[in-house]
């Protein structure tokens, strides 16, 4: 599962400043960086965000709600997988 502090790494590899940040950072996602985080979230954790749970996801305004709303979607992926026949 993908920790708060993986989500604040993939962050500040887009580009935004979080030197220091908590589960309560203020989080603004544009458009780009929201396209660039839910491709890194695929490429290296596997988390594909279906369309379902996108606004979701890029509308967490902070690090503690973004991951939260990740772990949303891993723990539906993995619901899913269970019931597949």
């Amino acid at each position: 599962m993908i920790t708060e502090s993986d989500v604040a790494r993939l962050l500040r590899e887009s580009g935004l400043p979080l030197a220091e940040w908590d589960s309560s950072t203020e989080l603004v996602l544009d458009s780009l960086t929201s396209v660039w985080l839910l491709h890194h979230l695929e490429e290296q954790y596997g988390i594909v965000v279906g369309p379902e749970d996108e606004d979701e996801v890029t509308a967490s305004d902070s690090i503690g709600s973004l991951h939260l709303a990740l772990r949303r979607v891993q723990a539906g992926a993995l619901e899913g997988a269970r019931h597949v026949p």
